[in-house]
């Protein structure tokens, strides 16, 4: 069983039944449906697609991923096309008798915010301004620094600035809505800056009657400095590695990944490396081996999740990459079962040290693995915390959360009907039996906050599969 789960951009290569069908063939826990592409109607479609494989027993989760404020270039009719070294003027207004060429912007306060760095990024770098001057008419005057053609809404970045622009648009509020009537399992929210933010969206959902998970998307510098409170409040957290490698300088990046992941570990909470880790694959059926070493950092980390986004939603080759990444994570877990190099991480209170405990009692019995019952999904999430060697069988009577398990790292979610204490966990054993994770004869360690005739209230113990 792979542990480290793999999410997948849902796209124009990834639509139909079979796509969607063989996208969780090759290994897709959690489909992903951006929100700053596409319409209502299409992502309906999605929904609906998902539903039916759900119906197939194909354990799926949905993560709608909202568009966020962002400073976009504005619609042309034809790509502009740009010279190294040529003057350009950025514009929140039409000009009408300037002979220079104009990229228009959607921000009226784009002169103010520029103040505060040297340069104007396009789609993460790909094309690069130094700011020569800021006009007393709110234009800015830039030098590209390379060439290349500008097209409808490209994405641009200020390096370092704190944008002046609520993280949640109008868009993103009727979004959340549409999410939460649809009973999406979670929520990625884009570009959020502070733990007030997620807060308000969690009021939000609340009030909705929405249970999902939110996932705060880590993109800006401003993200980076209230870590610890984004954590503290959120249900999972993205490493956005584009917008974020852009924000700050990209050689900060390996090391701020790598101590958000060691944040989360120690909170217990999920954590999904995302952005660019098989970008070749977008053209060609191979990664490279920077890729290959990419994702496999990302599974000696013990990150809980590697994210694929234009390599499945509009690549030429969308289930070779799942397939490559797939392999790449099985791989490395393998290595990582023979080396074992388990992280350190804090017990909070007694919930986490029952689940400490219960890792510990596998390892030292020898189990094949831990069998967590739950409804909520909370005491298989502090299980997964602490990276047990054996997988994680969690067995909830709700299909609501298994599928917000789907991101955890080293679970894998069954229901179960739950009825008398020690019918459910004979009902328990044979599930795990038929998921083909674990065989008859085999010892397991349950985990339950359930009474039996054998064990106590919140008890832990070992017990010889049937």
């Amino acid at each position: 069983m792979r542990r480290t789960k793999i999410v997948c951009t849902l796209g124009p290569s990834s639509t139909t039944l079979e796509d969607i069908h063989e996208l969780a063939k090759a290994g897709m826990n959690v489909a992903r449906i951006n929100l700053s592409h596409g319409k209502r109607e299409d992502r309906l479609k999605m929904l609906e697609i998902i539903r039916t494989l759900r119906k197939e027993s194909l354990t799926i989760s949905i993560m709608f991923d909202t568009k966020g404020a962002e400073i976009r270039t504005g619609e042309v009719e034809h790509p502009l096309p740009i010279t190294k070294g040529q003057e350009v003027i950025f514009s929140p207004n039409r000009l009408e008798n300037e002979k220079r060429t104009v990229i228009s912007v959607n921000y009226s306060g784009f002169s103010q915010d520029v103040r505060e760095t040297n340069r104007i990024l396009l789609d993460n770098g790909e094309m690069i301004f130094d700011i020569v001057k800021i006009n007393d008419d709110g234009t800015v005057t830039a030098r590209s620094q390379n060439e290349g053609q500008i097209g409808s809404r490209r994405h641009i970045t200020l390096p370092g600035a704190d944008i002046d622009l609520p993280s949640l648009t109008q868009q993103d509020w009727d979004d959340i809505a549409f999410g939460a009537e649809q009973d999406v399992d979670y929520f990625s929210l884009s570009f959020i800056r502070r733990a007030e933010e997620i807060q308000e969206v969690r009021d939000f959902l609340t009030k909705h009657k929405s249970a999902a998970r939110i996932i705060t998307k880590i993109e800006t510098k401003q993200a980076v400095a209230n870590i610890a409170e984004i954590i503290a409040v959120s249900d999972g957290i993205m490493v956005a590695r584009g917008d974020l490698g852009s924000d700050l300088p990209f050689e900060d990046l390996p090391s701020i990944q790598d101590e958000i992941v060691s944040r989360c570990h120690d909170a217990g909470v999920p954590v999904i490396v995302a952005t660019h880790m098989l970008e070749s694959m977008i053209e060609h059926p191979s990664p490279t081996r920077a890729e290959v070493t990419d994702v496999a950092h990302a599974a000696m980390t013990r990150s809980d999740a590697t994210m694929l986004s234009g390599e499945t939603a509009n690549g030429k080759y969308p289930f070779k990459a799942v397939e490559a990444m797939d392999r790449i994570l099985r791989k490395t877990e393998s290595y990582l079962q023979r080396f074992p190099l388990s992280p350190v991480v804090g017990v909070r209170n007694d919930r986490e040290a029952r689940a400490e405990a219960a890792v510990s009692l596998a390892f030292a019995t020898n189990a094949t693995a831990l069998l967590v019952f739950t409804k909520s999904g909370q005491t298989a999430r502090e299980v997964s915390k602490f990276r047990p060697n054996v997988p994680v069988i969690a067995l909830t009577n709700s299909t609501s959360t298994q599928y917000k398990l789907c991101l955890s790292y080293g679970v894998l979610p069954l229901v179960i009907p739950f009825s008398d204490p020690e019918s459910t966990v004979h009902e328990g054993m044979r599930a795990a039996v038929e998921s083909g994770t674990v065989s008859s004869g085999q010892n397991v360690v349950l985990l339950s906050d359930m009474q039996t005739k054998d064990a106590p209230v919140q008890s832990v113990q070992t017990r010889t599969l049937a």
